[in-house]
């Protein structure tokens, strides 16, 4: 018997309306954890190289980890995966909250979209049996309004759906959850939009049963109790909760000012708790979970039900674009889940714009007469619906900032802060070394959580507490933040792995090792109670080792080269100007160093593909022809 997953994915053609079923083997649930490495096995093993993630073929998919959407704690996470329309490499929006828990639900451990609709429809899964239904009405409709017609008919469901963004195809569009919860940081957005799929909606259902669900129930009960003993924990949990993260911890390690032009930020004061607090409108929590990290702010004239804010928004619509207004910030937030868009590659692509814009690079007749400055007074809210609905320089700016530099030309490539063609984020990476390594080799391009921050474990500002799991991962030294060596790498390795397992086990990091709830050893634990497998901390990181290594070779696949894997020239040619750290840049050849002794120890070639040897080791032999057609 199954414990912990149902045993079938679903496949939906949205050309011919078909509905197929696939089951994998107990080999491959206990080898892949069946979130986001089971995904990538699906693009290398059924889709084509070089198919552009508009095509009807690609595919667009839905996965819950073996964990994800189970009744315990840090378990409300689920991951969208395909192409990336933004870099082409592999594409992975993971996303927290209710429909991780419907997902679990729906009978199938994933569902995989290919094909396109005619005409707009939205699956609905009601009772675990799933149908197509037309969503031309739904069509051009905002996210709150969307989902206010479709609880009308389904009250009790959960959506997932795209705007305006999605529809028209911006290259960083999300998928909003359940109104709050942002599907981000790869434009699958845009790819649902392509295939005419406005929404996935379930409601009913049952979650497959588990192995030892009371050991479950007293697994919850710990996590509360040590939450209130972990600061970090309590931090996310307080008000105003850590999408508020830059007056409280940003300051330590240097703020991304005005697209990374400058540190210098004297407005800082306009982001205390204390300013949030006018904006509160409650918490979007995470089923079982008590942590509640998502809080909701929007302004008077905002849908309070719009503003789930997460880490990204705040440093991007903020200081990055050099806006100190608060209610700005906070109403763009709530615009970017109205119309389905990352707020952090908004931000950066406004902010290439802005230094286009500064340095004369982009024509005064492109501006159709809005602010595009930096400071408090640009046209925030109108570039935002300009981009959504690609009208005038916003159909440029809708195709993310690398493509929009190429388009816009006159040198203004150097002004679009971007790695892979992903916009970056606003934690500065000068500052930590093992962000930036992260920033460059990550397949999915740069997220501020691609490992955990340097910051935790410096020796002047780092939580106290950081070390005690730390060292069980073999990491038994506080290094400063801004070290680059050898050491650094053997930390990344180990930290970007650790997350890695987290996101494919359908976990999330907000709750798990180094720095919160759980230890290493409790999730293996959590692991065998869900699913009865006698499983590892060892076998958890083997885990996520794989989702590197397959999330690399998809990329490799699709014509990837070291010559990738690089940061923006600033990095290494301007100083941090401000805070404890000014002065400090990264040396360009420590940072190649750094790059080739990580291929090394992850078991990759010079050009940073897996070698033949790491894929055997791994037991996906399967993908050693991929590796052939790639050499």
């Amino acid at each position: 018997m199954n414990f912990g997953y149902h045993g079938k994915i679903l496949y939906v053609d949205l050309t011919h309306k078909k509905f197929s079923e696939q089951k994998p083997t107990e080999i491959e649930y206990r080898r892949y954890g069946s979130g986001s490495v089971m995904a990538v096995t699906k693009l290398l093993q059924e889709t084509p190289a070089d198919i552009d993630a508009f095509d009807p073929e690609a595919y667009l998919m839905f996965f819950n980890g073996i964990l994800g959407g189970h009744q315990a704690p840090g378990l409300a996470r689920f991951t969208i995966t395909g192409k990336s329309p933004a870099t082409g490499g592999i594409g992975e929006a993971r996303c927290e909250g209710p429909f991780a828990m419907a997902l679990k639900r729906s009978g199938y451990d994933g569902i995989i979209f290919r094909g396109k609709s005619e005409q707009p429809v939205m699956l609905l899964i009601e009772n675990q049996i799933p149908q197509l239904i037309s969503a031309e009405e739904l069509w051009g409709q905002k996210v709150s309004d969307t989902v206010e017609k479709i609880k009308a008919d389904y009250p009790d469901s959960s959506i997932a759906t795209i705007g305006p963004a999605g529809e028209n195809k911006v290259r960083f569009a999300n998928i909003i959850c359940d109104q709050n919860h942002q599907a981000s940081r790869a434009g699958m957005g845009a790819v649902m939009g392509s295939k005419n799929l406005k929404a996935v909606v379930i409601t009913g259902g049952h979650v497959p049963e588990v192995y030892a669900p009371n050991q479950l129930e007293e697994i919850s009960r710990n996590f509360t109790k040590k939450m209130q003993e972990n600061v970090l924990s309590m931090w996310q949990y307080d008000r105003p909760g850590f999408g508020a993260w830059i007056h409280t911890h940003g300051i330590d390690a240097a703020l991304c000012v005005n697209n990374y032009q400058t540190n210098e930020c004297d407005y800082t004061d306009q982001y205390t708790p204390e300013k949030f607090a006018e904006f509160y409108k409650g918490e979007s929590p995470c089923p079982y979970c008590p942590n509640n990290c998502i809080k909701r702010y929007a302004t008077a004239s905002d849908n309070e039900f719009m503003g789930g804010l997460h880490q990204e928004a705040l440093g991007s619509l903020g200081p990055n674009i050099g806006n100190s207004d608060l209610a700005k910030i906070i109403k763009a937030n709530v615009l970017c889940n109205e119309y389905g868009m990352d707020p952090n590659s908004l931000g950066f692509t406004i902010s290439f714009a802005q230094e286009a814009k500064q340095n004369e690079a982009l024509d005064e007749s492109m501006l159709s007469g809005i602010n595009l400055n930096f400071g408090p007074d640009v046209d925030i809210e109108k570039l935002t619906e300009m981009i959504a609905k690609r009208q005038d320089l916003g159909d440029i700016l809708a195709e993310g900032a690398a493509r929009a530099a190429e388009i816009i030309g006159n040198d203004s490539r150097e002004y679009a802060m971007t790695v892979k063609g992903n916009e970056l984020v606003s934690t500065e990476c000068r500052s930590q070394t093992n962000l930036a390594l992260g920033y460059a080799t990550a397949a999915v391009g740069p997220r501020y959580d691609i490992c955990e921050h340097d910051w935790d474990y410096d020796t002047e500002v780092g939580w106290e507490h950081t070390m005690n799991y730390s060292r069980t991962l073999g990491i038994l030294e506080r290094i400063p933040m801004h070290y680059s060596g050898p050491e650094k790498v053997n930390d990344y390795k180990v930290l970007n792995n650790l997350w890695s397992a987290v996101d494919a086990l359908g976990m999330c990091i907000f709750a798990s090792a180094p720095t919160r709830v759980y230890s290493l050893a409790e999730m293996a634990d959590l692991f065998h109670q869900v699913t009865g497998f006698e499983t590892s901390s060892y076998e958890i990181m083997r885990l996520g080792e794989l989702k590197n290594h397959l999330f690399r070779l998809y990329n490799y696949r699709e014509g990837f080269s070291k010559e990738d894997d690089k940061l923006p020239d600033r990095f290494f040619e301007q100083e941090i100007n401000a805070g404890a750290l000014a002065g400090k840049k990264l040396d360009r050849e420590q940072f190649e160093s750094n790059i080739e002794l990580y291929y090394e120890m992850m078991g990759w070639d010079e050009s940073g593909c897996p070698r033949k040897v790491t894929i055997y080791d791994y037991g996906v032999d399967w993908a050693a022809g991929i590796l052939d057609g790639i050499n």
